[in-house]
């Protein structure tokens, strides 16, 4: 694992926040689908004040900018046509948030356009970003968006981006590059596959890798895991012989917390949500009744006592803090909480691909975070210059090769050298091997009510309360029912 002093210094000033993140990346905790899984919590603090308005526009000179401005020349774009204009940015505490303001100065400069920051905790974001949408308050020209993406889109709430992208004046394909997004992160901007339109631009992309630990693996002849049976073998060998859990697991409810992880286990099984929707969920399918059985049986076998109510952040510290030997299958960006100075396992941990069944083929989860614009916003143009401009090349390559950045959606970054050399060789290959054949989560517009059902009837299987099997034909009944009433 490649520790020079540039990886060091950025995970020393970036593993914290990293950690922060995640709750927003997949949430959905114990209570229910407004809930957060309690790790974006804080103080209610806003990074600067949820009225700060983030703007450096203060008469810096080109050279002081932290990006040229002639990267951006090559664009065909009217950079200035909305000059002396402001544009409203609805958003979660979030790394990404922190990574691109120091940017900022270098759009209000190319632009005219002054950026104004709202910046709130997530569940406090998440109402008020409903209110604003369903409302037509329109206060927000841009905003954060996530698993309720198509909820928004099927009422009306979401404004298409198509127009803008037609504008020959606002896009240029060949500046933007849009191929260069990952497949998956350009799925799920269009709806995650139920709209023909963008619903908004990807800002940031997590993948589920595999951690486990070198020092136990040395110590007990180990090879890293590749398919289910072997992670299991070496999750029992680790849990007879050591005092630690033999691995680790989101067992709690909520549509962002196991589920988020049996989804990644059934899919490689070559099974899928909603085999006809939305008629058939496909939750009692073989696939997915035989990830569920793995999946419940690992924990319950091997891993930590209490397992069936771990969030992501329980599974993040108990490998953290040495109290485990693996993790199956998160989050890539528990790298920087897990190679910090803070972590006990900063020398030792290690990533890979997550295992997959034998004769399956690797297809793991995958989360973005997309900025979108709602119907009713006074100003959607200047909005999406500024999403165009947040997610452009040279934007994006700044954001996770100068600044704090991990979570690139773009191919190009994460083969950038300077890219590599900041996060090291093993974050970057397994992740982008990873990414290039990912498949996030379809989020129909009742995903968070029968995610929510699906994930509640998982943690009674991983607690021993219900057979996997029952689980899961009860999971395919309550998710059916909630179309069909």
């Amino acid at each position: 694992m490649p520790s020079n002093s540039n990886r060091r210094k950025f995970l020393k000033a970036t593993g914290v926040g990293i950690t922060a993140g995640l709750a927003g990346c997949t949430r959905g905790g114990s209570d229910g689908g407004s809930g957060s899984d309690g790790g974006s919590g804080g103080d209610g603090s806003s990074d600067g004040g949820s009225s700060g308005d983030g703007s450096s526009n203060d008469g810096s000179s080109e050279d002081e900018l932290p990006i040229s401005l002639s990267e951006y020349d090559s664009a065909d774009i009217d950079w200035r046509q909305f000059e002396g204009d402001t544009v409203n940015i609805g958003a979660v505490q979030h790394p990404w948030v922190s990574a691109i303001k120091p940017a900022i100065p270098v759009f209000e400069e190319l632009t005219g356009i002054d950026v104004q920051w709202n910046i709130l905790p997530e569940n406090q974001f998440r109402t008020k970003r409903q209110t604003d949408a369903s409302t037509g308050a329109g206060q927000f020209d841009v905003f954060f968006m996530d698993q309720v993406v198509n909820q928004f889109r099927e009422e009306g709430w979401l404004q298409p981006l198509d127009p803008y992208f037609n504008d020959e004046s606002m896009y240029d394909e060949s500046f933007y590059q849009p191929d260069d997004l990952f497949e998956g992160s350009r799925w799920q901007a269009h709806g995650g596959g139920y709209s023909d339109n963008w619903t908004g631009l990807p800002i940031t992309v997590e993948v589920q890798t595999q951690f486990y630990r070198q020092d136990l693996y040395d110590k007990h002849d180990l090879e890293v895991a590749e398919t289910w049976e072997q992670h299991r073998q070496n999750a029992k060998v680790l849990h007879e012989n050591e005092d630690v859990a033999g691995t680790s697991g989101r067992g709690q409810k909520g549509y962002g917390m196991n589920i988020y992880i049996l989804n990644t286990l059934l899919r490689q099984k070559g099974t899928s949500l909603w085999t006809d929707f939305p008629n058939d969920s496909g939750l009692d399918s073989d696939g997915v009744i035989e990830a569920a059985e793995y999946y419940s049986s690992l924990l319950q076998d091997y891993g930590p006592d209490g397992a069936s109510t771990q969030t992501w952040s329980d599974v993040q510290a108990a490998m953290a803090e040495g109290q485990t030997g693996h993790i199956v299958a998160d989050a890539n960006m528990f790298w920087g909480g897990l190679t910090n100075d803070e972590s006990a396992v900063k020398d030792t941990v290690r990533i890979a691909k997550v295992p997959k069944p034998e004769g399956g083929e690797l297809n793991p989860n995958a989360f973005n975070w997309q900025i979108s614009t709602s119907t009713n916003a006074e100003n959607s143009k200047q909005g999406f210059l500024f999403m165009l401009w947040a997610t452009s090349p040279p934007t994006d390559l700044w954001i996770n090769t100068e600044s704090s950045g991990v979570f690139s959606v773009r191919e190009s970054t994460w083969e950038n050298e300077d890219y590599i050399s900041k996060v090291g060789e093993d974050y970057a290959q397994v992740s982008l091997e990873s990414l290039r054949v990912s498949a996030p989560d379809p989020f129909d517009r009742k995903y968070p009510e029968w995610g929510q059902r699906y994930s509640e009837e998982l943690q009674r299987a991983i607690a021993g309360q219900k057979e996997a099997a029952k689980a899961m034909r009860d999971a395919a009944a309550a998710a059916e029912d909630i179309y069909s009433g």
